[in-house]
């Protein structure tokens, strides 16, 4: 019984320290083009964070690095796809820009268009 005690009360300190982002598909995805990418955010949330495009067909298969250190009270931004194959699976990860292995949030999986 103390276990579930000790293990509850963990889950209890650590339940703020998750993070709140929700990232969207981004605006027409087309290779090559400009797109808004567009998410939201909690005051609990890092000010900073780096965005990654990765590709599922390949487990977290890296794409691209959309940028590092954004600000996170931006909400949104416009970036320029680099020349990517026009297939789907391709989704945006918010990492902690401190531990980019700590992922934060995820876009659901879209498709990119060719141009």
């Amino acid at each position: 019984m103390h276990f579930v005690s000790l293990f509850s009360g963990l889950a209890i300190v650590a339940a703020p320290l998750a993070s709140a982002f929700t990232i969207a598909v981004p605006t027409n995805p087309t290779s090559g083009q400009l797109t808004e990418i567009n998410w939201t955010f909690t005051a609990s949330d890092p000010a900073l964070f780096d965005l990654f495009i990765t590709n599922s067909t390949n487990h977290f298969d890296l794409k691209a690095i959309v940028g590092e250190g954004i600000e996170t009270d931006l909400g949104s931004i416009t970036y320029q796809l680099p020349t990517l194959p026009a297939i789907g699976g391709y989704a945006l990860h918010i990492s902690d820009a401190t531990n980019v292995d700590r992922v934060l949030a995820a876009s659901p999986p879209f498709a990119i268009k060719a141009a």
